[in-house]
């Protein structure tokens, strides 16, 4: 139990000392795994579609879909033409 509580105090340190910029940058990134996840099952699409259909390794979009990455402005676009359908909306 002692490890477990070190290891949620650690944990709680980290996250009160990262940056509130980067905490908002990875939000943004879960949001858009989430939503391009959910475009993803609605479509009937596998990763290995929208890899295939955006030029991208599987590897590629399994990152993607992971939460963390930091997209380029570009890859959305991409992303949503082949998806019919913005992944961001500003």
């Amino acid at each position: 139990m002692k490890q477990d509580t070190k290891g949620r105090e650690l944990f709680r340190q980290i996250v009160d000392e990262t940056p509130k910029d980067l905490k908002k940058q990875l939000g943004y990134s879960d949001a858009i795994a989430i939503k391009l996840d959910g475009m993803l099952k609605q479509r009937g699409m596998s990763q290995r579609d929208l890899a295939k259909n955006t030029g991208k390794t599987e590897a590629e979009v399994s990152r993607w879909l992971g939460g963390t990455h930091n997209f380029t402005l570009r890859t959305l676009a991409k992303i949503s033409v082949v998806l019919g359908e913005d992944v961001i909306a500003v």
